[in-house]
């Protein structure tokens, strides 16, 4: 006996006024041009230039994820909001600090490392103690209640 499942495919809410198909891919195409034309300029040999645009590349997709919805985002929203604005944040600061880093460097530039590698501290920080905080717990060590 063989049974077969039916399953849905789960479509975006798409209402008459939403945006092309084009036009949702948008803001995921700036950034992955953004991070491609800053791989391209590390390969010739511009380093700080093409790690700076690729960390700019990844600040504005996390700009975009926190201000457009999620029906205008295409695959740029994989996850909850907040994962991946965090995510994309936390990459786009870990490759300014990187680009910035990188010897030959000015007092200018060392500052700048240096605060960024502050940021990056602090919010792993932050993150860390609202998770304490908070307390939470995995799934399986939830108490059954009685």
């Amino acid at each position: 006996m063989s049974t077969q499942v039916h399953r849905r495919r789960r479509k975006a809410p798409r209402r008459g006024d939403a945006a092309p198909h084009w036009l949702v891919q948008l803001p995921y195409l700036l950034v992955l041009s953004g991070v491609g034309a800053g791989l391209t300029l590390c390969a010739f040999n511009y380093f700080r230039k093409g790690s700076g645009l690729m960390a700019a590349a990844l600040l504005i997709g996390a700009l975009a994820r926190l201000l457009l919805p999620e029906s205008q985002l295409g695959p740029l929203a994989v996850r909850s909001r907040s994962v991946d604005c965090w995510t994309l944040v936390i990459l786009g600061e870990m490759v300014a600090f990187v680009s910035l880093s990188v010897p030959p460097m000015n007092k200018t530039g060392l500052i700048l490392a240096g605060a960024f590698g502050v940021l990056i501290a602090l919010t792993m920080a932050v993150r860390g103690g609202r998770l304490l905080l908070t307390g939470r717990s995995s799934p399986s060590r939830k108490r059954s209640p009685g």
